[in-house]
């Protein structure tokens, strides 16, 4: 074969690789296109149910065939409130289980006039304006002496009334390293 057919016979082979691949591309873009196309019928045909539903809903009748499907949707839409209605019981039952095991820290203190929550350092409701006294947190009591019950300071090391030694709490022993 000769070196002008070789380079022929390449030159058509580049031309038809060339145009294989443009075809590839423009059936891509077409593709792509008809995909585009079909998405909105997707939603045209949506939103045609939704408009019959809501007709439905209204009282309005039509065909068998409609008729059948809405059945089809009130069922699904009894399913789902059962499914929500067990959910909530799940939840309720879920809370006593851990109310029994851990019981709340107990809430906010409410209004006496109207009972609407109110913050723990409020002295007027937010709601109604009625005048709040909440309880003050407990100050936790000094230690005591052993002997005499007189209220000693954490630091000392005496009872300043009666003079007996006073314990300080016992420390954590010290961490070993693991041999």
């Amino acid at each position: 074969m000769a070196l002008k057919d070789k380079l022929t016979n390449l030159g058509n082979l580049a031309s038809t690789v060339g145009g294989r691949a443009n075809n590839a591309i423009e059936n891509g873009k077409l593709g792509l296109k008809i995909n585009s196309e079909e998405k909105k019928i997707a939603e045209y045909t949506l939103h045609i149910g939704e408009l019959l539903v809501e007709k439905l809903d209204a009282g309005e009748t039509f065909d068998d065939e409609i008729a059948a499907l809405y059945a089809s949707i009130q069922a699904s839409r009894d399913v789902i409130a059962a499914a929500r209605k067990d959910i909530e019981e799940n939840k309720l039952e879920n809370e006593a289980m851990r109310q029994a095991i851990a019981p709340e820290v107990p809430a906010d203190p409410v209004c006496p006039a109207c009972g609407a929550p109110v913050g723990e350092d409020a002295n007027f409701c937010p709601q109604c304006g009625a005048k709040v006294e909440v309880d003050p947190a407990p100050v936790p009591a000094d230690p005591e002496c052993p002997a005499c019950g007189a209220p000693v300071k954490e630091e000392d090391k005496f009872c300043e009334q009666c003079g007996t030694p006073v314990e300080a709490a016992p420390e954590a022993p010290a961490e070993t390293p693991a041999e």
